[in-house]
């Protein structure tokens, strides 16, 4: 094996020779870029954390969407973005539509404290939001039974419920869709006017009734014997 050169020699040198010193030179040299870098005014795409404040009533239907912001400041400031989001807040009532659309400005954008820095762009600019509302209403009570006095009685009057109103509990679109809410549609035969409880028709409504039972009376009388069925009923007993 030839012995190495000169130039060799130099290359094995500038690699072995002193090795600790060189590789604490290489770390402060690091170090330094990454405290010069922090300190450079740079630009970064970051996410954005959407806040929508509702009331108790209201309920955000489906996923937020993603917003992203064009952020500019020092390095050592976007890095924070990652782990301390930029947010967007927005408060809304229990008058808020089914679906709003929200338009988004750079102002909407709040940076979190401790991060200098200013918003240049956001994107989506609008957000379209859809939601489930909870609402009450009051609505009539109608009558689906089918009545008929016993024998010796006849209905003497139209059939009385208590309450005439009960009150819906639900989503407001199948809420506003329901005018009226209907007894069971059962037949019923009666003697009296002593009052019975009856259940409502509530299936498929997507609501809740409340109460979900009324109270029924139905006036009945007697009927009164006619003229020839009196004579009759007198002859019979003097035979």
């Amino acid at each position: 094996m030839a012995p190495p050169t000169p130039w060799q020699r130099r290359v094995k040198s500038a690699f072995t020779e002193h090795l600790p010193l060189k590789l604490v030179a290489i770390f402060f040299a690091f170090v330094v870029w990454l405290v010069v870098s922090g300190e450079r005014p740079t630009e970064m795409v970051v996410p954005v954390r959407v806040e929508i404040g509702v009331d108790t009533s209201v309920t955000l239907r489906g996923p937020t969407p993603e917003v992203r912001a064009l952020v500019v400041g020092r390095g050592r400031d976007l890095m924070k973005l990652w782990d301390t989001p930029p947010t967007i807040s927005q408060r809304l009532g229990s008058d808020v539509p089914d679906s709003l659309a929200i338009m988004l400005e750079v102002n909407n954008v709040e940076l979190p404290p401790g991060v200098a820095g200013i918003v240049r762009d956001v994107q989506p600019r609008s957000l379209r939001l859809h939601f489930d509302v909870q609402t009450k209403r009051f609505v009539p009570v109608r009558s689906a039974l089918r009545v008929r006095a016993d024998s010796g009685f006849r209905v003497a009057g139209a059939v009385q419920l208590e309450p005439i109103r009960v009150q819906l509990i639900g989503e407001r679109r199948t809420v506003r869709g329901i005018d009226t809410v209907s007894t069971v549609a059962i037949d019923l035969v009666v003697r009296d006017t002593a009052p019975m409880t009856v259940a409502l028709d509530t299936a498929g409504l997507g609501v809740r009734v409340n109460p979900a039972f009324v109270r029924v009376r139905v006036p009945v009388a007697a009927v009164e014997p006619t003229a020839a069925a009196s004579a009759a009923s007198t002859s019979r007993r003097r035979q």
